[in-house]
């Protein structure tokens, strides 16, 4: 669309909140779950992997797929595949439940690119990080759906509570049938779907040369290893670190991704209008440090609003930086190579996605389960990416 007006991109922005948080739901709810599932700490360290590398795996064809089929098309297919995955949880049994890892991990990454592409045309510049603020706003939602989830499954049971979720998802896909008609205008439907080495060295030569899309796709590695570890295992740390029920951890966990929603959301105003976008992510780096350092420090002397306050503080800023990053990227990403570059760049992101369940699992193992030891080690990443981001000359601004 040429000069894309802010009524413009209400509409689309709209419903691709509505859609990623239906994934990001599917992607968190079963380690948020994991205490009444029956999961311990080594064993959702071992799930959310399956999830990544299905990700990693898959995010290299988003281009293809999405010139192909066109992006509304893909969307959709990605909200049933991660429906399907959450079936297979249901079942109960490890071996479905790696499989469901497969599906989930699969839409996730395929649809960031594909609505990246559809956004991109329809926000106008001057709102851009504010527009793909909104839309990555579906993580933290997603959140914190799961972390009201937990306090539905002890009432009804964890597998009628990811049924309900499974039907939630269908119904999405087939409500924004009509969207494929105009979001889909365009695509290549004489095609193939080939990936070739050349688009992958095409894309990955594009972040090495570019020093701001290279720093980028260096800093969501780093930053994700928080986000992560923070969506994950803080209703295992709050369970089994801090003593708290599984309902009140439920319920700190659900407060603070709820003020991470409004994060992101702020996050890109700020990005927009006050500070540059890069200097932004440098200054959430530094922040979200701080407060896994600061949760590391807990003690039982401690009251309860203290421990839920450097929670939130942690949820905030690492579950908010997503969507300056994916803006940034996509405006600094050539003519054309918006889904390619996306991709080759979130490859780098899950990467992060893998290693972080592995690693931290790791540490969990060889320290007795000691949480805080874990999450000052994550911190250090985060603190010096963000130092680096915000001395990066300003002619990249």
């Amino acid at each position: 669309m040429q000069n894309p007006t802010k009524k413009d991109a209400i509409l689309p922005v709209s419903v691709m909140l509505c859609m990623h948080s239906l994934i990001a739901l599917c992607v968190f709810v079963i380690p948020v779950m994991a205490p009444q599932i029956g999961m311990n700490a080594q064993e959702i360290s071992l799930f959310v992997p399956v999830l990544y590398l299905s990700s990693t795996i898959f995010t290299p064809f988003s281009g293809p797929f999405t010139g192909r089929f066109g992006p509304m098309r893909m969307m959709q297919a990605c909200v049933l595949a991660s429906s399907i995955g959450v079936t297979l949880c249901c079942l109960g049994d490890m071996v479905f439940m790696f499989g469901g890892a497969a599906c989930i991990g699969l839409s996730l990454g395929l649809a960031t690119p594909a609505a990246s592409d559809i956004l991109l045309r329809y926000s106008p510049s001057s709102i851009r990080s504010l527009i793909f603020s909104i839309k990555q706003a579906a993580v933290p939602l997603g959140n914190l759906i799961a972390g009201l989830l937990v306090l539905l499954a002890v009432i009804i049971g964890w597998q009628y509570a990811l049924l309900i979720i499974v039907m939630v998802g269908i119904s999405i896909a087939f409500v924004f049938q009509p969207f494929q008609i105009t979001w889909d205008e365009g695509r290549d439907t004489a095609s193939h779907v080939t990936f070739t080495w050349q688009s992958f060295i095409t894309g990955a030569r594009t972040l090495v040369r570019d020093m701001p899309l290279r720093w980028l796709a260096i800093s969501s590695f780093a930053f994700v290893l928080l986000q992560i570890a923070s969506a994950s295992y803080l209703v295992t740390y709050m369970v089994q670190h801090i003593g708290l029920t599984h309902e009140i951890a439920g319920i700190i966990y659900a407060i603070a991704f709820s003020g991470s929603f409004v994060a992101r959301i702020l996050f890109g105003v700020v990005a927009d209008n006050y500070i540059s976008p890069l200097k932004t992510l440098g200054l959430l780096g530094i922040i979200m440090g701080a407060a896994s350092c600061g949760i590391a420090q807990y003690d039982t002397s401690w009251p309860l609003w203290l421990s839920g306050l450097m929670i939130f503080l942690l949820a905030a800023t690492a579950a908010g930086w997503n969507g300056v990053y994916i803006a940034e990227v996509a405006t600094r990403a050539p003519k054309g190579q918006v889904a390619n570059v996306m991709g080759m760049s979130l490859v780098v992101t899950y990467c992060g996605c893998i290693l972080t369940p592995i690693v931290f699992g790791s540490i969990l193992t060889l320290t007795t389960n000691n949480f805080p030891i874990a999450y000052s080690l994550f911190a250090i990443p985060a603190i010096l990416v963000g130092f680096k981001l915000l001395m990066l000359p300003g002619d990249y601004e």
